[in-house]
């Protein structure tokens, strides 16, 4: 296996614009800077993989010189490998093609939006087209989707444990459920 272009030769701490080397820190720093920006996500972002990318790019760019571009490696996690990196564009342009297409993502019902957007957060969690910040980039996602449908969603109120759990049985078996429910828990109704 080649060396990982994206991190600091003989360690696990991503090249970053800052240079900090200890992944703790890194980490800390990553969470202080993608909280404010979550906190001022673009107005609306095209339903396409450039509006996509350029999520990533608007949430990551004050850290990684390759935010908003597509990983060269291929990555897994807990032994389960994502999408394959010749893979990556033609499936994200397919999966942004069902998510323009799909009008119950539109449904002004919580419970219909909740099923559609679910089905395509797992989608496009299995392709995982960067190579870090993948998580934080789908939940800014649904906030625009929610939005774009007139719904509301409170993303303080995720429970990561929930997400993760959710993101992992999507992967193993298919089944969207487990998602469903975390974003019907964070519709704001009312």
């Amino acid at each position: 296996m080649s060396a990982d272009p994206y991190v600091y030769p003989g360690s696990r701490v991503l090249i970053n614009k800052e240079d900090i080397r200890d992944s703790e820190m890194l980490e800390a720093f990553e969470r202080t800077i993608t909280a404010n920006r979550m906190e001022h996500l673009p107005a609306r972002i095209p339903m396409h993989y450039p509006g996509y990318r350029r999520l990533h790019r608007h949430l990551f760019e004050p850290i990684y010189s390759w935010a908003g571009k597509e990983r060269t490696v291929n990555i897994a996690k807990g032994g389960h490998l994502f999408c394959l990196v010749p893979y990556i564009a033609a499936q994200m342009e397919q999966r942004f093609a069902a998510i323009r297409s799909d009008d119950a993502l539109n449904s002004p019902s919580p419970a219909d939006f909740a099923a559609r957007a679910a089905e395509h957060i797992c989608e496009i969690n299995a392709i995982h087209p960067f190579r870090d910040g993948n998580g934080r980039t789908l939940r800014a996602f649904l906030e625009c989707l929610a939005r774009a449908a007139g719904h509301t969603v409170a993303l303080r109120r995720i429970d990561p444990d929930a997400w993760n759990a959710a993101s992992i049985s999507s992967f193993k078996d298919g089944c969207y459920n487990a998602m469903r429910q975390v974003v019907t828990d964070l519709i704001v109704l009312g």
